[in-house]
């Protein structure tokens, strides 16, 4: 008897290792996501504003001195 309670605990402890690996994975993955962001945000925000530049103030200046509307 003493022997199943034994498996028992080791069962529960075993559940309990992979359940805090699994959550540390989790956290790792989203910190590793987080940092990944980060470090990109100037050149998306660059690169974002010249779009926008391009596509409000160029293209439009562009075609109203071809077609001289």
């Amino acid at each position: 008897m003493a022997k199943k309670v034994q498996n028992s605990e080791e069962i529960y402890i075993d559940r309990l290792v992979k359940s805090i690996q699994m959550r540390c994975q989790l956290i790792s993955r989203s910190l590793k996501l987080d940092s990944g962001i980060e470090s990109t945000r100037v050149v998306g925000f660059s690169i974002g504003f010249v779009l926008v530049f391009l596509f409000v103030v160029v293209i439009p200046v562009l075609v109203l001195r071809v077609f001289g509307i």
